[in-house]
């Protein structure tokens, strides 16, 4: 039982990771397709960033989730990995401990870089547009959804110390 709930934590890790990285490509291709450089015609510039932005967003979202399913997983080997008894335990529960506190900070920054790409997407709209507002939301998107993706990578870390531990 052990074993499944390490190995969900894992690939929830993972996809985190995976994802958070697509979002963060795919943001900063956005900002790029904002510049004058991508295309001489503003409209096509606005259309790409659109669909990078939406791309970012789904990306992001997916990212978030797996984050929160890693999180609550952790939580609960964590709960469950406590009431034992190993000679290993304090070293064991520490790791565990900070992958799971990584999860829940990337948790956090994912969701605040989810919002600013639902800003940097509405600022996109016919009826919102606002090319600047939507370059600094993405930029600031970008920013979050790299600090999520690095603490999935060091909550990956922490895990798979704390399971060579247990070894």
């Amino acid at each position: 039982m052990l074993y499944r709930l390490k190995n969900s934590i894992i690939w929830a890790d993972i996809l985190s990771f995976i994802f958070g990285f697509l979002g963060v490509t795919f943001g900063i291709l956005s900002v790029l397709a904002l510049e004058p450089f991508w295309s001489v015609y503003a409209n096509i510039r606005d259309d790409q960033s659109f669909a990078l932005t939406a791309t970012t967003i789904c990306c992001d979202s997916l990212s978030v989730l797996s984050a929160m399913v890693a999180y609550y997983l952790g939580l609960k080997l964590y709960n469950r990995t406590k009431n034992e008894t190993r000679n290993d335990k304090p070293e064991v529960l520490k790791c565990e401990r900070y992958s799971f506190y990584c999860d829940f900070w990337s948790f956090i920054f994912g969701i605040i870089g989810l919002i600013f790409g639902i800003i940097s997407f509405v600022t996109l709209f016919p009826t919102f547009f606002n090319e600047y507002t939507s370059w600094w939301a993405t930029i600031t998107s970008v920013c979050f959804d790299a600090v999520s993706c690095a603490l999935v990578g060091v909550a990956m870390n922490y895990f798979n110390k704390g399971i060579k531990l247990t070894k």
